[in-house]
């Protein structure tokens, strides 16, 4: 590439990594289901199919190899959650139950896609850089909502409740072109996860006297952890018109997480979690009836039960996901020479069985039915740009936590999210 070239994407890099924060992931549990309005208003489905570069770098590393160009796509998501916390407890009187809104505001994720197809060659290279999930949770302490008010056996230790979640993936790519028909892709991942939880329920609480019930310490205090995999796939064209595609990423093995916190004497503690990422097994097809029109149909399977922390059970302090799949549809079609109209819509299982634990209501990622739209205009032969929008319908769980007996919980949420691209093709 050219030293403008060259420029052109470091500058998209630094700034994709200035602008990235804290979202609140919505579809597909913790981890986000696509990265900038053209890839998510095809609704994330790009295992057999490109749609632009950061589409191509999601889910398959092959797919690099179809897209075809050259191309820098930087973009993102402004997402609007709600979340509400909603209990029931016996009183002296009755019943009492009340619901609280989670102050979780608005989030900011980032996501960019490097692709350099060289002339006539087999290899293409690819660089992502996405938001890949997380989440932020923010209860209010509240009297008239038991859960939040300090009534039962945790004391007054309840509410507030707030949890923050960022997860960031780099993913250098090649893919190589074996046959007319046939690409093959491969790529290491490096993850990075910042995190804060208060109170951490995950640990055992503070009570230094034995006078009971103590309190939970908080795990505000830590660093960026790491951690890793690595990524395989590929695409194979049945037809002219047909394509199929398979991606796998393993599961992303982190350090050790560490908070430093104090019991209620002052004293210093120590507390650790075991965490991965899941496994993610994603099946493709696409199909192109005409030059103007693209569907696509993405089936996933993400083995959260199989992961640490979150398929880790409950009774061990872990937050009991299980493994779920997700379908992905999509479609494309070309208005004019210069816009094009797209449309998505997802579905996943339930990764949270019943609230279970207090923990879950710092993790309330229960969304399971999406639309999506977005619209992608040509501005120059080179430049690009999509904008779309996403909502995620209400759903919600019940039951009781096991730090809190006799209380019943329910928690609801729904979502709507802005979301844009901006390609450049080289």
């Amino acid at each position: 590439m050219s030293g403008i070239r060259i420029a052109t994407c470091f500058g998209a890099v630094a700034l994709c990594v200035m602008l990235t924060r804290p979202a609140a992931a919505q579809a597909q549990g913790v981890l986000l289901p696509g990265g900038g309005a053209a890839h998510l208003s095809m609704g994330g489905a790009s295992t057999a199919t490109p749609v632009d570069a950061i589409g191509a770098l999601y889910w398959n590393p092959a797919a690099i190899g179809r897209l075809g160009r050259s191309e820098v796509a930087a973009g993102g998501a402004i997402i609007f959650p709600n979340f509400y916390l909603e209990s029931t407890a016996p009183g002296p009187s009755g019943l009492r139950s009340g619901r609280t809104r989670s102050d979780s505001g608005a989030s900011l994720i980032t996501n960019l896609g490097v692709v350099y197809q060289p002339d006539e060659s087999p290899l293409t290279l690819g660089f992502g850089l996405n938001t890949l999930g997380g989440g932020t949770v923010n209860f209010p302490a509240d009297e008239n909502n038991p859960i939040l008010s300090g009534i039962g056996l945790l004391g007054n230790v309840q509410g507030p409740i707030v949890s923050n979640l960022l997860l960031v993936q780099l993913s250098p790519t090649a893919a190589y072109k074996v046959t007319d028909r046939l690409v093959v892709g491969v790529g290491p991942t490096v993850s990075i996860a910042l995190s804060s939880i208060d109170p951490a329920y995950f640990a055992t609480p503070n009570d230094p006297i034995g006078a009971g019930p103590g309190s939970f310490p908080s795990a505000t205090h830590s660093r960026p952890f790491w951690g890793g995999g690595v990524r395989a796939g590929l695409v194979y064209s049945l037809t002219d018109h047909l394509d199929i595609g398979f991606g796998y990423t393993s599961p992303q093995w982190f350090e050790t997480w560490k908070y430093y916190a104090r019991t209620e004497l002052g004293q210093p503690r120590k507390l650790t979690l075991d965490v991965t990422l899941p496994a993610i097994y994603s099946w493709g097809i696409s199909y192109r009836p005409t030059d103007k029109l693209l569907l696509s149909a993405d089936l996933r399977y993400i083995d959260y039960a199989n992961s640490d922390l979150y398929g880790t059970p409950i009774r061990e302090s872990g937050l009991g996901w299980r493994s779920i799949f997700v379908t992905s549809l999509g479609g494309r079609y070309q208005l004019t020479d210069r816009a094009a109209l797209s449309l998505g819509y997802i579905y996943n299982d339930n990764p949270i069985r019943s609230v279970g634990t207090l923990f879950n209501v710092q993790s309330p990622l229960i969304t399971q039915h999406m639309i999506l739209v977005g619209t992608t205009v040509q501005v120059t032969d080179a430049i690009s740009s999509s904008l779309g929008y996403a909502y995620g319908f209400p759903n919600s769980i019940t039951g009781p936590v096991r730090q809190a007996t006799g209380i019943g919980v329910k928690l609801e949420s729904d979502v709507h999210l802005l979301t844009f691209t901006m390609q450049i093709q080289f």
